[in-house]
């Protein structure tokens, strides 16, 4: 199923990687972003799924 959740993620990937290549984000460390991304990923699916019970 599409949702908007998807249309957003790819927009935020998508801006993170122009704003990383412009040089704006020098400072943000990759090996911190991704586990937060998964972890706030799996909260969104928790939220969404106790939401339709």
């Amino acid at each position: 199923m599409w949702t908007p959740f998807w249309g957003v993620a790819l927009v935020l990937i998508g801006v993170y990687y122009l704003l990383k290549n412009a040089g704006l984000l020098n400072g943000l460390n990759e090996n911190v972003l991704w586990p937060v991304l998964l972890i706030a990923f799996g909260i969104f699916l928790i939220v969404r799924r106790s939401a339709n019970r």
